[in-house]
């Protein structure tokens, strides 16, 4: 028989036992989430969205069938920086100190000190967290001693003063206020794929010897500290071999992960695996892509080995649109200012949008969105919903059923219900703003589209892309029927864009979701 003791002690362990059984359940049922960010990748890259492309992407597509496809999802930027702030916090990246462009090489972090990630949050709310890839959000780089940087100043972007700004940094020492900084429990990647540190960063510490050798990269992008030996095509396989391993400890844990994994592909440099090398009708630039793809099916193969697939939501999109309409600006001949992917190869990258990357047309910002999670989402459905980047962070709280806190993800929408297949009377977002490489607005609502400047508000232009300087001061256009933006109708409709800019004026100065009523 039992004695008096025996009974106390069960009947002390069983509530900590139910409850941890309970908070395991409740974990289980939370989804595993991977983001996939692509870097400079078109509308027009990926097959399953342009069936005359010349770049084969298998693996995506079977995601795209096996989902949901948005045919009107849109970057907050159409730069790299801005529109990865605008993933992590869920706010357009010009509410931060960052008005236009992009980080350089040694900048200090953009997200600021206290302000609430997508990782914080999902890291509170019981998931392990990780990401494996391209930052471009800043680190607290280690100043030497007795120099002295401005660091709410943005570093120079000319090689000269690039060179000097890394005279001033220790690279011996661990980099502080990255990823660590923002939730993550995991990281390993690189800071810039294009611009020196040149060496793999891992929690914050650069790994291999010492930085001490300065050159170009193999691409001949900007010089500066370079790891012995690096291969700009060694990058991709890096970061898949410590993401797939990252998939595998974690799928051992009874807490769900979140996986941010923003490649850097295909972003120059330029350097698919030789495996890949001729793969495709587009290059180098299609090469790399499909190299992608390729490791796009092995994640998902590992998923099912892992028997984690049917509750592990796989998000595939990109940062913003491609620049291989116009060349993309490197040493390498095939792509040089010279040549492009259509000129050389009838391919186009952002489909047939008009602009580029940085522009404030459709080209430089509508990104192909896929979501994939077998257990909710039902196959081969498309959405012509209009949603942006930034309703990651809102549509992660509706995943997990948790409210947003006021002060956090000021831009963001829980898309959840379009996710689940559910008839929505009214548009979760009832407008979105757009912004360029120069720092100029744009805002759609509706069928409508307002451009507050009379060209592109792009800089990376020259002789294949040129600019149209209107007469008008701004631009309007009907996205629906004149999705090419061909027609200027600014003179033709003022009250639309009298509305417009009104509407643009006031959620300039104030969170969108807080205008709406969506918390």
């Amino acid at each position: 028989m039992l004695n008096r003791f025996t009974h106390a002690v069960i009947a002390c362990l069983l509530p900590v036992i139910f409850n941890k059984a309970a908070a395991q359940t409740n974990n289980l049922q939370k989804p595993n989430i991977i983001f996939i960010l692509a870097d400079d990748m078109g509308y027009g890259d990926v097959s399953c969205y342009n069936p005359e492309s010349k770049i084969n992407t298998p693996n995506i597509d079977r995601l795209a069938a096996g989902g949901i496809k948005f045919t009107n999802a849109h970057s907050a930027s159409s730069v790299c920086t801005p529109s990865r702030y605008a993933i992590m916090t869920g706010r357009y990246a010009w509410r931060s100190k960052m008005k236009f462009g992009v980080l350089w090489t040694y900048d200090w972090p953009l997200i600021e000190q206290g302000r609430l990630t997508v990782g914080q949050f999902l890291k509170d709310n019981g998931y392990n967290t990780a990401i494996v890839g391209k930052w471009h959000l800043g680190w607290n780089w280690p100043i030497k001693p007795g120099e002295q940087i401005d660091t709410n100043k943005l570093g120079g972007r000319s090689m000269q003063q690039s060179l000097a700004r890394e005279r001033q940094i220790d690279v011996s020492k661990p980099l502080k206020g990255g990823p660590l900084a923002c939730g993550f429990d995991y990281q390993f990647g690189i800071d810039i794929p294009s611009l020196p540190p040149f060496c793999f960063i891992e929690n914050g510490h650069i790994l291999g010897p010492a930085l001490t050798k300065i050159d170009h990269d193999d691409e001949g992008t900007f010089p500066g500290y370079i790891q012995q030996g690096w291969q700009s095509d060694e990058i991709m396989p890096a970061f898949m071999d410590k993401a797939f391993n990252f998939v595998k400890e974690k799928a051992k844990s009874d807490k769900p992960f979140f996986l941010y994994l923003p490649l850097a592909i295909p972003h120059h440099p330029i350097a698919p695996g030789q495996k890949h090398f001729g793969k495709s009708k587009m290059g180098r630039y299609g090469d790399a892509v499909e190299e992608m793809d390729d490791y796009v099916g092995q994640l998902v193969q590992l998923l099912k080995q892992l028997k984690i697939y049917d509750n592990t939501l796989i998000v595939f999109t990109s940062d913003n649109g491609s620049i291989m309409d116009a060349g993309s600006f490197t040493k390498n001949p095939e792509w040089s200012a010279a040549g492009a992917g259509y000129t050389v190869f009838g391919h186009k990258s952002n489909k047939n949008f008009r602009g580029i990357k940085g522009d404030i047309y459709e080209g430089g910002h509508r990104v192909p969105f896929i979501a994939y999670w077998p257990k909710v989402i039902a196959t081969g459905k498309t959405s012509d919903a209009a949603i942006s980047l930034t309703d990651l962070f809102a549509t992660c709280a509706g995943i997990i059923n948790k409210p947003l806190p006021n002060t956090a993800a000021d831009d963001s929408y829980d898309i959840l219900p379009i996710l689940k297949g559910k008839k929505m009377k009214q548009p979760i977002r009832p407008s979105i703003i757009f912004h360029s490489s120069n720092g100029k607005f744009a805002i759609e609502k509706g069928d409508w589209k307002y451009i507050e400047c009379n060209n592109s508000g792009g800089s990376l232009k020259n002789t294949i892309a040129k600019d149209t300087v209107y007469a008008t001061p701004g631009q309007l256009y009907n996205i629906k029927s004149d999705p090419g933006e061909k027609e200027n109708l600014y003179n033709k409709y003022p009250l639309i864009v009298k509305e417009l800019t009104t509407l643009l004026t006031v959620q300039k100065k104030s969170g969108t979701r807080y205008l709406t009523g969506k918390q």
